[in-house]
């Protein structure tokens, strides 16, 4: 027998099982002392040698011993096991799971076996002593999606043929990338890649393209492509561009579809900004403790920001106000939808009776859940005092706002998202403390048709932070910060929209 032999044999196995079935039989609240033996017998007899030297034990056999829901989509080869308030992802021949948020990397890949998914049991089931111990998720070493280098994949059709983008983090040299074609299935394998093959960005806007599944493997990513028609493997080219990986494949496209895709493309592109200075004119907004006017120091920023944006990105900016005039609030969504905006970004600074509260923070619409966000907005909706015949706003209820929220509901999660990416820019970028991204029902954001925040750039009622806010260069850096937001919220959300 030798040492492969010896290391996987039923009889060490029977020994592991026993001890981690004691284990569980400590901290398990699934699993008794009364049932240790029957959960011992169960994965003894289910576990089975379909790869190689390890054992595997299927998805199906762990949901049974446990009774446990699952959900799988045979589509990508995905599973789900639900263990209470806890669930697990797996998909074929990944060695990443997904338990909640936390990712983990088994040192052996899944596998796939008469349409159910395996894990190695040795590597799997002191991760399953983890899940069902009390401080589980404490416990887990996370392996932080971040090292995934093969970060998006989109299929377009052209006048002359189709192309597969695959967008990488860093450049692959041409002997790690191969192409295969097999009974309609084009295969990319790209040796070093990594992926998150559950949550990768994808746009499959090709008639060509059935159907896309990604799969991490040990040493490489194989990305497989299943195709309408068969297609000679000569016709497949490929080339690179800076970090991206270029494929394709030439035949003749139907022009009106190409027109189709193009219009529908373009509907989702973020191509119009509407910035939105806060206060102006007679409304002075809040005043910093040296006398700073709010509405200047946001009319610098947002003056700033327009600039960069029209510089360094393909969209067109408009400003409510780019001098010092009033105008009402409901203008201002107004003004927005009218000119068809993409992204509706209102520029505020903040204040508190303390004047060592310091921060920026970012602002979707909904009810406030917070004394703070309460109060800010009651103090930002109270500029409707300048305004003439306001009744608009009169006795403005929660129902309301949750009435307003829900109409707006489509772009509540794209608000949100934009404010995450807008709150870690500004914080890396200028060094203010972050105080979060919070909901609270500015009368401002109500009605605008796409995603809108309101960002507190920082507290003109703290002496430093009010300083900081009327130098110029200052200004710029927040400037900065809300445009490196915009663009990577632009990259991100041109993607997904486009791939529902």
């Amino acid at each position: 027998m030798n040492f492969k032999q010896r290391m996987y044999s039923p009889k060490r196995l029977k020994v592991a099982l026993l001890f981690f079935c004691f284990l569980f039989t400590l901290s398990s609240p699934f699993v008794s002392a009364n049932e240790t033996q029957k959960w011992l017998r169960t994965l003894q007899d289910k576990a089975k040698r379909v790869d190689g030297d390890f054992y595997y034990i299927s998805v199906q056999d762990i949901a049974e011993t446990f009774n446990v829901n699952t959900y799988y989509s045979n589509k990508v080869h995905k599973a789900i096991l639900y263990f209470g308030e806890q669930k697990i992802t797996v998909s074929a021949f990944n060695p990443f799971i997904l338990i909640d948020k936390y990712v983990i990397q088994l040192p052996v890949a899944t596998t796939y076996y008469r349409g159910d998914i395996y894990l190695p049991i040795k590597f799997f089931t002191p991760v399953l002593y983890q899940l069902l111990s009390s401080d589980a998720t404490d416990q887990f070493i996370v392996k932080d999606l971040i090292s995934s280098n093969i970060l998006s994949v989109q299929v377009q059709d052209k006048a002359n043929g189709t192309l597969f983008r695959i967008a990488t983090k860093a450049g692959f040299k041409s002997k790690n990338i191969s192409t295969r074609y097999s009974r309609k299935w084009l295969y990319i394998d790209v040796l070093g890649g990594r992926l998150d093959s559950l949550n990768i960005a994808q746009k499959i806007e090709s008639l060509l393209v059935n159907e896309f599944v990604p799969i991490q493997q040990e040493e490489m990513v194989q990305l497989s492509f299943r195709l309408n028609k068969d297609i000679s493997e000569k016709e497949i080219k490929t080339s690179y561009g800076k970090d991206e990986i270029l494929i394709s494949i030439p035949g003749r496209i139907d022009s009106d579809l190409i027109k189709r895709l193009k219009e529908d493309q373009e509907k989702w592109r973020i191509d119009k900004i509407v910035i939105d200075p806060g206060h102006g004119g007679k409304d002075p907004g809040t005043i910093g403790v040296s006398g700073a006017y709010e509405k200047n120091v946001v009319l610098g920023v947002a003056k700033r920001l327009k600039k960069l944006l029209e510089k360094n990105l393909d969209v067109e900016v408009l400003m409510t106000r780019d001098d010092d005039t009033y105008l009402s609030l409901k203008e201002r969504t107004q003004f927005a939808n009218k000119n068809q905006g993409k992204l509706f970004i209102s520029i505020h600074a903040n204040w508190n009776r303390n004047s060592k509260v310091n921060g920026s923070a970012t602002y979707f619409l909904g009810l406030a859940k917070s004394e703070e966000s309460l109060e800010i907005s009651q103090r930002e909706n109270s500029v409707i005092k300048y305004e003439d015949g306001n009744s608009h706003f009169d006795d403005f209820t929660e129902e309301q706002i949750i009435l307003a929220t829900m109409a707006q509901n489509s772009y509540n999660k794209e608000s949100q998202d934009f404010a995450s990416m807008l709150q870690e820019e500004i914080h890396k970028n200028t060094g203010l403390r972050n105080r979060g991204i919070k909901q609270a029902g500015f009368y401002v954001m109500i009605g605008a048709s796409m995603p809108n925040i309101l960002v507190e750039t920082g507290f003109m009622s703290n002496k430093k932070e009010e300083r900081l806010l009327k130098k110029t260069s200052f200004q710029g850096k927040m400037a900065q910060a809300i445009f490196k937001s915009v663009k990577s919220f632009k990259e991100k959300y041109e993607w997904s929209m486009a791939s529902k």
